[in-house]
């Protein structure tokens, strides 16, 4: 099981199921909008849309009567983190009722009832665990993203990559921001990309695993300056203007990890 570090055990103690938990000053690297179901329990589900330290979080299940249920929690706040930096998110969850879809609508009918609260957690292997009480009834269930497809690309770009440094087994001593060229082709489960900067050149090859919206590549580079290893690129998403994700690389001299994205050009 993934560890959990609390932010601190004074501001979580300190702050309600209702209220905005305590400001988390970290660069939280995973980020959780997508589609969440059990592939083993096809029919219900979850949608995370994350902005930051807070996610909107709806639940589509089914009640005693077999009915569909729509509960929501519509402000999780983050309330700890794992060895990784991967966010916790806590907040109360809610049934809502309302005017019928077919006539005008009355914001009036609208009603809101806490029924309980949830947990959402990070696992191994990009997992949540989604814990939560509603009306007396207690779950606990692991997820994962739901993909619909994995877009192929093959061009060129334009990047900008902002990556910590740190020696292996140490703790991170530096910066590096830099632009670059990238040739970029990643087909089925095939990825490789070519990354120019004024440093030189360095080749990624690896393998992508679609991952809801996003995929994870993981493979081996080799740089022009003699420099080589393994890499992982997690939150790899692909849009119609370029790509994004987070980078992380691990050889004898040098570690790395950050942010990047690129532009079609």
């Amino acid at each position: 099981m993934t560890s959990i570090r609390l932010a601190t055990a004074a501001a979580v103690a300190a702050t309600s199921l209702s209220a905005p938990a305590a400001t988390i000053p970290v660069d939280i690297g995973s980020h959780y909008s997508d589609l969440w179901w059990n592939p083993q329990e096809s029919g219900w589900g979850m949608n995370v849309v994350q902005q930051g330290e807070t996610a909107f979080v709806t639940l589509f299940v089914y009640g005693p009567d077999g009915k569909p249920t729509w509960y929501v929690a519509s402000d999780a706040r983050v309330f700890a983190l794992d060895a990784s930096g991967n966010p916790a998110f806590r907040g109360t969850l809610y049934r809502a009722t309302g005017p019928w879809l077919g006539g005008n609508f009355d914001p009036s009918q609208v009603s809101v009832q806490a029924v309980g609260q949830l947990v959402i957690e990070p696992r191994q292997g990009g997992r949540l665990n989604l814990s939560y009480t509603a009306e007396g009834v207690s779950v606990s269930k692991d997820v994962v993203r739901q993909t619909f497809s994995a877009p192929d690309l093959g061009t060129t770009y334009l990047a900008s990559f902002s990556l910590r440094q740190a020696l292996p087994g140490s703790a991170p001593y530096g910066a590096r921001q830099f632009g670059a060229e990238v040739l970029a082709h990643v087909e089925g489960d095939v990825a490789f990309l070519r990354v120019e900067d004024p440093q030189g050149r360095c080749e990624f090859r690896g393998t992508r695993t679609a991952s809801g919206k996003f995929a994870r590549i993981d493979g081996q580079f080799t740089c022009a300056g003699g420099d080589s290893g393994t890499f992982a690129i997690s939150d790899f998403e692909v849009t119609q203007h370029g790509f994004s994700g987070y980078l992380r690389t691990f050889s004898a001299a040098n570690n790395q990890y950050g942010r990047f994205a690129a532009a079609r050009y």
